[in-house]
């Protein structure tokens, strides 16, 4: 009976050992996937995340992660596919059917496969003994120096605990005469934290909707912003902190930087307008559409969406009073959170009494969609030029 009882206990104990056995084998290769993908990161995929990623996912940049080595990006390998297939990353929502859009910063289909193979494949790193280029961030003015640089005031601080902040500033110019600005541009004291930011003329025109990551677009030939002695920069920041710096105290002081050119032969000013829905709508699931009238005739060189929600589509056109239709702005999966500005390659003349309609489809899903908590209505901004 006794030899008996040793011997359960003994194949009780092979099988309990088998059973764990099993179960670490089974985690094992659980936690490694197979290598699947024939890219690696150093030869293949580096190149392309610096090309695409490398101004923002860069150690102190404005991304919350850095991408910039192989022990940066591994772990993010399934958030970056994720981003890449929504059509979230790079932010540039122009769809191919839209009229031309200066600056564009979109990734050719090539490119793009081949980081989701990567992300997909086991994201094999390549050889360990090859060494890659270090990327730091920039922090020189893009368009080179500026002709004049006016500072916040004083630096402005989001408090621990905070993770968004919204924060008006005026800036005097103290021009003695009127001058011609061909372009605005922003330097930000604390990169990691400011999110977007406007830059505009009080009362007046919008120099610059700027982003991280973008370089300012000067206006279009033969066109410049007028500004008046005594006018004043209105300088709106949207401060946003990475994930790991809720319960941090972060401050910035950033400044602006003012590009000047010589009076247009055309003598010609951009002009800045808007238009919005008669009233809020509330159905996520309906297109919202508005519109409105040009008073007299003029050229649309820029239109800036102000978003209140992610969308599917948003189309904007242009009807003249003759009924002609043309096709200034086509967007696929636009997000508020990038506002940004978009120049027309082509200025696009219409007469007075045309019609700019707005057609926007909301996002029908929104489980994936990062929440957004600042409030803002939904607008377009139209910068122009008139006779």
């Amino acid at each position: 009976m006794e030899a008996g009882t040793r011997v359960v206990r003994y194949c009780f104990a092979v099988a309990l050992t088998s059973a764990l056995l099993a179960v670490f084998a089974a985690k094992r290769a659980s936690a490694h996937k197979p290598v699947t993908s024939k890219y690696d990161y150093k030869k293949d995929i580096f190149p392309l995340l610096r090309e695409h990623c490398g101004r923002c996912h860069v150690d102190g940049g404005p991304a919350p992660m850095s991408l910039m080595t192989y022990k940066d990006a591994m772990p993010w390998a399934e958030s970056i596919r994720d981003e890449l297939t929504s059509g979230r990353m790079p932010p540039w929502p122009v769809d191919p059917t839209s009229p031309g859009i200066r600056g564009g910063h979109s990734i050719q289909s090539r490119d793009l496969d081949r980081i989701i193979v990567w992300a997909s494949g086991g994201t094999p790193e390549g050889d360990p003994a090859a060494e890659l280029p270090a990327v730091s961030l920039s922090r020189v003015w893009s368009l080179g120096p500026p002709d004049l640089q006016l500072s916040m005031p004083s630096p402005h601080s989001v408090p621990a605990g905070a993770m968004e902040d919204t924060v008006d500033f005026s800036l005097p110019l103290n021009f003695a005469e009127p001058k011609w600005i061909r372009a605005a541009d922003l330097m930000p004291g604390t990169v990691s934290i400011v999110r977007d930011a406007l830059i505009q003329i009080e009362n007046g025109p919008v120099l610059a909707v700027w982003e991280p990551g973008a370089d300012p677009i000067p206006a279009p030939t033969a066109t410049a912003f007028l500004v008046s002695p005594g006018s004043e920069i209105h300088l709106r920041i949207h401060y946003k902190k990475h994930f790991d710096q809720e319960q941090e105290s972060l401050s910035d002081k950033s400044t602006v930087g003012l590009y000047f050119t010589q009076p247009t032969f055309s003598g010609r000013s951009i002009e800045s307008a808007s238009i919005a829905p008669a009233e809020s709508k509330n159905d996520p699931a309906g297109a919202i559409n508005f519109s409105g009238v040009l008073p007299k005739t003029a050229q649309i060189v820029a239109l800036r969406p102000l978003l209140d929600r992610a969308y599917a589509h948003l189309d904007v056109d242009a009807v003249a009073p003759s009924g002609q239709k043309t096709s200034l702005l086509c967007l696929l999966g636009p997000r508020p959170q990038w506002p940004r500005r978009y120049w027309l390659e082509k200025p696009v003349e219409l007469p007075g009494g045309s019609r700019i309609e707005v057609f926007a489809t909301p996002l029908a899903d929104y489980s994936e969609e990062p929440k957004v908590s600042r409030a803002v209505p939904l607008e377009l901004g139209i910068d122009y030029i008139t006779q």
